[in-house]
């Protein structure tokens, strides 16, 4: 019999506050912010620390709001090379216990701890002591039997907590949460199920009428969410091993901050097509789909999708990354006289990883899918695999149409 898995998610509190305060002990009991300031006060604070958040202080709140709060905050510039530095030596410590670690962000790891032969709640208490002691960064631990219940644990206590979260216990512990609070679900799709009724974690547990759920947030995704709300999730940590060392990525950089959703998803496009290029050309499919997201104020985030049938067609990744986008862009916050914000992107890319060699068919064809549409696709499939035997593999590369109305041109 297969042994459960023990997964910890490790979540550094307030990550760019505390490493200012690890290179600076004057600053520890003082309120500190990590902000662009100028002299207008008119940059965005990235990470306030517990000192300054007892006043109200908030991450993402303007540093000119924040001094009406308290006026003796501590605002320092940011430095992501030192905050790149401690993500690194944090890596490292973890590397110490076990190779299954996977870097979920520059400050938050999963780590598969199922193999070891050790009393997981101590090794827990052990890894937040030593983090705090070596490094003076403090974090909080979630612990549970998969990726979902540790992240909402980790997430619980702060700071410095540690909570253990399990399946039998979600009904107690996650069901009565505000449904904002269940990792998964963005400031976009919150707003559409409290307009039907889903108001809490244990809400969409039990939501009865499932397709109006799915008219509001997809098939897809319903199924997903309702799935995590019962504290499943089958998603493996992702980690650097022998047999996983290989990913397909690719971003690009603009040469001014980009506010317009239009230009981010056309940029998107391009690179689905470009990442599906070099996975088919290795022959090879990925079990994970990411969407890479660097702001003008030097936030980053990767946030990504497990899928259940690995995919390399660019079609398939496209719809992935866009749903991310969905979730994590905030298009309407911009305004003409709000073009500071910290909302604006210098950077989009896609990542594909957990990935197998391709041995067609993969895709199972599902009782919901359209066959006609499936036989259109492989009848498609035949004839462009056709004109490149004969003209070569340059001869038409895969793309998106994008109608353009001449009559509104003229």
């Amino acid at each position: 019999m297969k042994s459960p898995k023990i997964i910890l998610h490790i979540d550094m509190n307030c990550f760019y506050a505390s490493c200012e305060i690890a290179e600076n002990p004057e600053l520890y009991d003082k309120p500190v912010v990590v902000a662009q300031d100028d002299p207008f006060q008119r940059g965005i604070i990235l990470s306030p620390n517990y000192e300054a958040r007892k006043y109200g202080i908030k991450t993402t709140m303007l540093v000119k709001d924040a001094f009406k709060l308290c006026k003796d905050i501590i605002v320092i510039q940011p430095d992501m090379d030192l905050y790149s530095y401690y993500s690194q030596e944090f890596y490292n410590y973890l590397l110490k216990i076990t190779n299954k670690v996977e870097m979920a962000s520059i400050d938050e790891a999963y780590v598969d701890v199922s193999d070891l032969n050790v009393d997981v709640p101590e090794l827990a208490k052990k890894i937040q002591t030593e983090i705090l002691e070596t490094y003076k960064l403090p974090c909080s631990i979630g612990i549970a039997p998969n990726k979902f219940l540790a992240k909402m644990g980790s997430d619980m206590k702060k700071p410095l907590g540690i909570t253990i979260v399990r399946k039998r216990e979600v009904d107690k512990i996650l069901w009565p949460l505000e449904i904002e609070d269940m990792q998964g679900i963005g400031k976009k799709t919150a707003p559409k199920l409290r307009e039907i009724g889903i108001n809490t974690i244990g809400d969409l547990a039990t939501f009865k009428n499932i397709k109006l759920l799915e008219s509001k947030i997809g098939e897809i995704n319903a199924q997903s969410l309702i799935n995590k709300a019962y504290g499943n999730d089958d998603s493996d940590v992702n980690y650097n091993s022998d047999e996983n060392v290989f990913s397909v990525s690719n971003s690009y950089t603009f040469d001014r901050n980009i506010y317009e959703e239009e230009i981010l998803k056309e940029t998107l496009k391009v690179i689905s097509n470009t990442v599906s290029d070099r996975l088919q050309n290795k022959n090879l499919k990925a079990y994970t789909i990411g969407l890479q997201l660097k702001y003008a104020n030097f936030k980053q985030i990767n946030r990504s999708k497990s899928l259940q049938m690995p995919t390399n067609d660019s079609y398939e990744i496209y719809k992935i990354v866009e749903n991310i986008l969905d979730e994590n862009f905030e298009s309407e916050k911009y305004t003409v006289d709000n073009r500071n914000s910290e909302y604006a992107i210098r950077l989009i890319g896609i990542f594909a990883n957990r990935v197998i060699e391709s041995s067609e068919p993969v895709k199972q064809i599902s009782i919901f899918d359209d066959l006609n549409e499936v036989e259109k696709q492989a009848e498609l499939k035949k004839i462009l695999d056709g004109v490149k035997n004969r003209f070569g593999d340059n001869s038409i590369k895969k793309g998106y149409y994008k109608y353009i109305d001449k009559n509104k041109e003229k």
